[in-house]
């Protein structure tokens, strides 16, 4: 239950950061514009990475210490930064969403393009999936390993399907710069909890030299 919990809440942490991907898939939920496609889409997209992240890079770096610990460093470097960058958000307040409407849906063609571009092209999907959460399934074993990606899926899930079908009351919602704040400094905070987690490996690599 705690891997699984781990896995679920650092996940839910990351997905919710505001970036493109997200305000694609809210627009796409407002016009009702294929949104169950492109819901899909996404979590596929998530379950293939998390799977390379969590299975392909700890195996291929398993023999390796120093690998590891590099991996965990930079996964120490980006989680730190991101914290520091979602409390400087948080203080600001001044990110909104700016939801705009469509004159026509667009082809499943078209759709199928626009939410892979959004979702291939953003290097935060790789950070996540493979630099954080393959940093965070290292210690686990092969039965651990599997709990915890349930646990990331299970959270890319929930939050695709919430943010698309909610879109309408969460663009309403998030206009308001509190709503902002609050889930800026939440962001922050895991974000500094991740980074703790992951200090062992920055005193690891340190020590090779």
């Amino acid at each position: 239950m705690e891997v699984l919990s781990k896995g679920f809440f650092t996940a839910f942490a990351l997905f919710a950061a505001i970036g493109a991907q997200n305000t694609f898939v809210l627009k796409q939920g407002i016009m009702k514009n294929h949104i169950l496609l492109v819901c899909v889409i996404c979590i596929l997209c998530d379950v293939f990475f998390v799977s390379l992240g969590v299975f392909g890079v700890a195996k291929l770096i398993a023999h390796s210490k120093i690998i590891s610990s590099l991996l965990g460093v930079l996964g120490f470097i980006f989680v730190l930064a991101y914290g520091l960058l979602s409390l400087r958000s948080a203080i600001r307040a001044n990110e909104y969403l700016k939801l705009t409407s469509l004159d026509r849906k667009d082809s499943i063609k078209n759709i199928v393009l626009q939410t892979l571009a959004v979702t291939l092209l953003n290097p935060s999907v790789y950070l996540d999936t493979i630099v954080i959460l393959g940093a965070m399934s290292l210690s686990l074993d092969i039965g651990e390993k599997f709990i915890f990606s349930f646990g990331v899926i299970l959270a890319s899930c929930i939050w695709f399907v919430s943010i698309s079908f909610a879109a309408k009351k969460a663009s309403v919602l998030f206009k308001s710069t509190k709503t902002w704040a609050m889930l800026h400094v939440f962001t922050a905070l895991v974000m500094f909890y991740i980074a703790y987690g992951l200090y062992g490996y920055v005193i690891e690599f340190i020590n090779y030299f």
